[in-house]
Formats: structure tokens, C-alpha cells, sequence
């Protein structure tokens, strides 16, 4: 029974996902989308915007800040619609610059380049240098992936259709997410026999652990 609750919870989500890809390139593609598009294209980064809010230091004025700014956003929903694709656009330029700082700015040491810090969250036994050298060339990986994906995507909405723009970052965007987590992995067994590995899964909560760690000694 467990068995089947997994596979179950496990297709509900892929259609819950596809169905959101396809909701985030109507809304992108569209110089004139349906409102629910919108309005379901944008959900997940309101949801992260309040919850960064709420998590600050500042929580109430933060928060405060955070729902007046949506309050605005639905009192002017036309012309929010009227220029949808540029909110796009700046959420998806915005969280790919976003990371790639986040990666970039943590490769001044193998020990504390960010994918060392989750590979010593989701082993329990110390590191070599080997395989922190790994790491951290896997972190200045994710760095140059998420530069390039920033850049490629000014280009492609600056100089492109809209619809490539749209089909770049609501479609090809979480392939190539996908392609990147995959294919890092089957290099690691490669590049690093005999050591601990992690799957995918594994890494995604030893992030999550790791910023849990932080946040609670800052």
C-alpha cells in the first residue's frame, strides 16, 4: 500500500508540474495571456517572496511590504497583463543571476565551495581533497550553467520572438535543470569510484539541511 501511495503522490506531482509548465509558457508567450495563467505562472515565486519575508528579520514590515506590493499588483491586473512577459522575464533572469551568485561566490576554497558544503551534509564521513576539488569544480559548473542561462535568456527575449523566449525559459529551463542534475551525477560515479555517493533526492534535502544549519547559527 505504501508502494502504490508513493507511485500515486508521484504522478500527481509530475501532472501537477506539467500542468504548471504549461500554465508558465501561456502566460510568458502571450502578449495578452489568460489571467489564471498569470496568476498560476506566478505562485510559486509569491509564495517564496512571502515566506522570505516572513523568515527575515524584519518580519512584519517586511511582510507587510510584501502583501501591500501584491495588493497593488491585483488593483492594476490589467496592466499587469499587459506586460506579463516582462515579469517573466525578470523572474527567470532574476533567479538565474540569483544562483549563480549564490554558487560563484563561494568558489574561494574547495572546503567552501557550496556543493562541498552539501556533499559533507549528505556523507557522514569526512571529505578527501579529491573530492573536494570534485566539488567544487561541480559548484563552478552550476555557476557557469546559471550565468549562461541569465544571459541566454536576455538575448532571447531582447532579440528573439517571444515564443522562443517563453519555450527557453518555461520548458527548456527545467530540462536542462534536469539534464544537469543527471548528468552530474553519472559523471561522480565515474570521476570518483569507490567513494560515497548521493542520489538526487539526497542532495536536494542535504541542501535544504544545510540552509536550515545556517539560517539557525546566523
Amino acid at each position: 500500500m505504501t508502494g502504490l501511495w508513493r507511485t500515486l503522490r508521484l504522478v500527481l506531482l509530475a501532472l501537477l508540474g506539467g500542468g504548471y509548465l504549461v500554465m508558465d509558457y501561456l502566460a510568458s508567450s502571450s502578449t495578452q495571456p489568460p489571467a489564471y495563467a498569470v496568476l498560476i505562472g506566478a505562485a510559486p515565486l509569491t509564495a517564496g517572496a512571502i515566506a522570505a519575508c516572513w523568515n527575515s528579520t524584519f518580519r512584519l514590515p517586511a511582510t507587510l511590504l510584501c502583501l501591500g506590493g501584491l495588493l497593488a499588483m491585483v488593483l492594476n491586473l490589467d496592466r499587469l497583463l499587459a506586460h506579463a512577459a516582462w515579469l517573466y522575464f525578470f523572474q527567470h533572469a532574476g533567479i538565474m543571476s540569483g544562483l549563480g551568485i549564490m554558487f560563484g561566490s563561494t568558489l574561494g576554497s574547495h572546503e567552501g565551495a557550496l556543493c562541498s558544503r552539501i556533499a559533507r551534509v549528505a556523507i557522514a564521513e569526512p571529505l578527501d581533497a579529491r573530492y573536494l576539488h570534485y566539488t567544487w569544480k561541480v559548484t563552478l559548473a552550476w555557476t557557469v550553467y546559471f550565468a549562461a542561462s541569465a544571459l541566454l535568456s536576455l538575448l532571447l527575449f531582447a532579440f528573439a520572438p517571444l515564443a522562443s523566449w517563453a519555450l527557453f525559459a518555461s520548458l527548456l529551463t527545467p530540462l536542462s535543470l534536469g539534464l544537469m542534475f543527471g548528468g552530474e551525477y553519472l559523471i561522480r560515479l565515474r570521476a570518483l569510484p569507490g567513494q560515497p555517493h548521493f542520489s538526487i533526492a539526497q542532495t536536494i534535502r542535504s541542501y535544504r539541511q544545510y540552509t536550515q544549519c545556517r539560517d539557525t547559527t546566523e
